[in-house]
């Protein structure tokens, strides 16, 4: 198989798998309800406080993602400063504007919403990253832009950050195909608990 054919093999296969596990997610969402926030913030809050760096990067939940909010109020509460991504343009890294609840954000395509680019930039100690699935090694599955992985790879060449993927227990696949570009996560968080894969 040629390197494009084995490129679209992945692609394919990642494909299949974003499908089943963001189906999955929309039934964890149907099920749980708010009841998930809350339990992310019980056991995300002693987590991510008892980590080193105060610059926190998250999201802002849209569709049947998991709700960060109550944890990111326990993290300002914590002392700590709290970044949302910022898309500067495609097959680029993402970017961090600082953020608290309350202030405006700029409406963008796809229901999302940015800080504004008046907005002091960040560059997070910690990210929390969403994701389509995980597996029991952190590999990650993300939506296909490739937003993170590279903003990761980026980070991760010039100093040491910690990402946290955020997903409901139900998006965990028994295995996730990995490509060259795809980076793993550090710690998988979910309502239930957290798994360490640091090394």
């Amino acid at each position: 198989m040629t390197g494009s054919g084995e490129e679209d093999a992945l692609k394919r296969t990642k494909g299949e798998l974003r499908r089943q596990a963001l189906q999955r997610r929309g039934v964890a969402y149907a099920k749980h309800g708010a009841e998930a926030g809350r339990a992310l913030a019980r056991h995300g809050t002693p987590l991510v406080l008892g980590l080193s760096g105060r610059l926190v990067s998250a999201y802002l939940p849209i569709r049947d993602e998991l709700d960060v909010l109550p944890l990111l109020s326990r993290l300002i509460a914590g002392g700590r400063t709290i970044g949302l991504p910022v898309i500067v343009a495609r097959e680029q890294p993402l970017v961090f504007g600082c953020w608290r609840p309350g202030e405006p954000l700029d409406a963008k395509p796809f229901g999302l919403s940015e800080p504004a680019p008046t907005v002091p930039a960040m560059l997070p100690d910690i990210l929390l990253v969403p994701l389509a699935a995980f597996d029991a090694t952190g590999a990650r599955l993300g939506y296909g832009g490739g937003y993170y992985d590279r903003t990761l790879a980026l980070y991760r060449s010039k100093r040491a950050v910690i990402a946290i993927g955020i997903a409901y227990d139900e998006q965990e696949t028994a295995h996730l195909p990995r490509g060259p570009h795809d980076e793993p996560l550090d710690i998988i968080l979910t309502p239930s608990g957290s798994r360490d894969h640091r090394s």
